[in-house]
C-alpha cells in the first residue's frame, strides 16, 4: 500500500467529515457537502481508495466521533433515516472511481459517472430511509412520500455539486498523475 494513497484516503475522510458539518436541514435528511466530496474522492482516488476513504469516515462516526451531518455519531446513525445514504456513498464512490479510472478522463465522462453514482446513492438511500421509518420508527410511508422527502429536494443541488466535482476532480487528477503522486 503506497503511503501517498493512504494519506489521500485519510485526507478525503477528513474532507467528508468537514463537509458533513456544512448542513442545511431540509426535512429528515439534511443537505450537506458530502456528495461533493464522495464524488471528488471517486475521481481523484479511484474505486478502491475512494471506498476506503468513505469507509474510514463511516467507521470514525460509528466509533463515536461527530463526523456525520449535524454532528451526529454512533452506530445508531446507520439505522436512522440517513443510514442508507451512508452505504450508498460507499457504492457511489466505488462506481465513480471505477468508471473514471478505466476510461480516458474528460469532464463529461466524469459527469456521467457521477450521475450514475448519484442515482445509485439515491436508490440505496431511499431504501434505507423507508426501512428506518418502517422498522425503527414504526411509521411506514409510501414510495411517493419517501421520494418527495428524501430525493426530490436534493436533486438540483446534488447535480450542481456533481458537475463541480467532475470539473475540479478531472483537473486535480490530471495534475496528480503528471506529478506522479497517484497511479
Amino acid at each position: 500500500m503506497p503511503i501517498r494513497n493512504m494519506i489521500l484516503t485519510g485526507l478525503f475522510a477528513a474532507l467528508l467529515a468537514v463537509g458533513s458539518q456544512v448542513s442545511i436541514p431540509l426535512g429528515p435528511v439534511p443537505h450537506t457537502l458530502q456528495v461533493f466530496f464522495v464524488m471528488l474522492a471517486g475521481v481523484i482516488l479511484g474505486s478502491r481508495w475512494a471506498v476506503a476513504s468513505v469507509a474510514v469516515w463511516i467507521l470514525l462516526g460509528c466509533f463515536g466521533l461527530p463526523v456525520f451531518a449535524q454532528g451526529k455519531a454512533g452506530v445508531a446513525v446507520l439505522a436512522g433515516p440517513t443510514g442508507g445514504f451512508l452505504v450508498g456513498f460507499m457504492v457511489c464512490a466505488y462506481l465513480v472511481g471505477l468508471m473514471t479510472e478505466r476510461a480516458q478522463l474528460t469532464v463529461w465522462r466524469a459527469v456521467g459517472a457521477m450521475l450514475a453514482g448519484l442515482v445509485t446513492a439515491y436508490v440505496l438511500g431511499l431504501v434505507g430511509f423507508m426501512a428506518s421509518f418502517k422498522y425503527f420508527l414504526h411509521k411506514p410511508m409510501t414510495w411517493d412520500k419517501a421520494i418527495s422527502l428524501a430525493v426530490l429536494p436534493f436533486i438540483p443541488f446534488d447535480v450542481i455539486k456533481s458537475v463541480m466535482a467532475a470539473y475540479i476532480g478531472v483537473k486535480v487528477r490530471r495534475a496528480l498523475l503528471r506529478a506522479g503522486y497517484i497511479n
